[in-house]
């Protein structure tokens, strides 16, 4: 277990609001290795962090990323609710958050969502912001973009993000990536032998804290979490 690192998922978003910089720096102040986050792609081309496409659940209006400019994006801020007015956030540019990862050490997981599946420019660009840090991988649902990521950059981690539909599970070897990210729910046979034997990097989201093989399961090097101190005490509890 001393090789696995734990990874706040959109930030500390068990504590703050999903993938902003206030829950990036709770990652830091919670103990995180690093963070996970979402990156989506604006109508002109800006690289956002943001999970959803669609802005209704996090900002409350009936509009998407993909069709408005990064200087319509500036004036949206996102947060819960009736709270989201008065102490709404900013949505985060991949820019800056790759800096405040690199000014605290952190390791990164960026997660490309649809509004960049096979766009070639953006990928690059996403490539060359993150080239400074040292602990860095692509992930993805879309198996055919991290193809592209691995032609465009061959010493690029990639991460291929799996469903329980959809993946061939029999033949989890012959995908062309470095490792699978799965659900905890997944870590139970067939799934967890055929996930072994794929000879895969292994890491596993969806963990609070609250389970009992986070302290013996050594085939799984990363936990990605909304609760990276909850995951840092079970482990340490367990040594």
């Amino acid at each position: 277990m001393s090789d696995s690192k734990i990874f706040a998922h959109r930030g500390a978003s068990g504590h703050y609001f999903e993938n902003t910089m206030r829950a990036f720096l709770g990652a830091v102040q919670k103990g995180a290795d690093g963070i996970e986050l979402d990156v989506q792609q604006t109508s002109d081309g800006q690289l956002v962090v943001i999970h959803d496409n669609e802005l209704v659940r996090l900002a409350g209006i009936d509009q998407r990323i993909d069709q408005l400019t990064s200087q319509e994006l500036q004036h949206i801020k996102i947060g819960k609710g009736s709270y989201r007015r008065m102490f709404g956030h900013p949505i985060p540019i991949l820019f800056d958050v790759v800096s405040f990862c690199s000014e605290h050490n952190l390791a990164l997981n960026v997660e490309i969502k649809e509004t960049v599946y096979g766009q070639v420019v953006a990928l690059e660009q996403i490539l060359h912001y993150v080239e400074p840090l040292s602990t860095v991988h692509l992930s993805s649902f879309d198996y055919e973009t991290m193809r592209i990521v691995k032609e465009l950059d061959s010493n690029m981690e990639t991460a291929l993000l799996l469903r329980k539909k959809s993946v061939d599970w029999k033949n989890l070897d012959l995908y062309e990536v470095d490792a699978f990210h799965f659900h905890k729910r997944l870590w139970k046979d067939p799934f967890k032998s055929q996930l072994l034997e794929s000879g895969k990097i292994l890491r596993m989201y969806g963990v609070t804290g609250a389970e009992s093989f986070l302290s013996d399961t050594p085939e799984v090097t990363g936990w990605i979490t909304d609760y990276p101190k909850r995951v840092r005490k079970k482990i340490k509890g367990s040594r």
